[in-house]
């Protein structure tokens, strides 16, 4: 008998420490509100690199160059989601008006030809993209030949009363 107990102890003691750890992780998630986000981007089924190849993908169907992604506008693209997701806003301008070229400038990205395409409450990268084709005004960002350079960025926030991933997508050719 005093050899299951001791094994009932240990069994106990083990599941303690989980419950612990799971304790501690649960208050650094809600307490760290970056880490939270970041934590809950990455279970998100929405990828920058795969939405650029899939951009890339429809352009190459038309002969369009294919993007180079850049960092600046990979920052404007996150600095402009995390403002969304934050705020709890979805619109190309803030609810104060600034612009969705305030977030090109804020990334000291200076272009010749700048566009922006947005989307909200996705699952995957799939999806948005073939909303964004199946938008004139997305599908004519993603087809402008004038654009050289690509950014994609997502956060996650409360929109509308609900979680959701907001998805930017910045487009840029450099002033020279």
């Amino acid at each position: 008998m005093a050899k299951k107990s001791n094994k009932n102890k240990k069994e106990i003691m083990k599941l303690k420490i989980y419950v612990s750890i799971l304790v501690v992780l649960i208050v650094l998630i809600g307490a760290i509100p970056t880490l939270r986000v970041n934590i809950l981007d990455s279970l998100s089924a929405i990828y920058a690199s795969v939405l650029v190849n899939l951009t890339n993908q429809n352009r190459a169907s038309a002969n369009i160059a294919e993007l180079k992604v850049n960092p600046l506008l990979e920052k404007a693209a996150q600095l402009k989601a995390d403002d969304m997701a934050t705020r709890g806003y979805f619109a190309h301008n803030t609810p104060e008006g600034l612009t969705p070229w305030h977030w090109f400038k804020e990334a000291g990205y200076s272009y010749a030809y700048a566009g922006e395409n947005l989307a909200v409450n996705f699952q995957n990268s799939e999806d948005v993209q073939t909303a964004w084709m199946n938008s004139r005004g997305h599908f004519l960002n993603i087809m402008n030949p004038k654009y050289t350079e690509i950014g994609i960025a997502t956060s996650t926030g409360i929109y509308k009363g609900r979680e959701a991933v907001f998805v930017v997508q910045m487009f840029g050719t450099p002033l020279e």
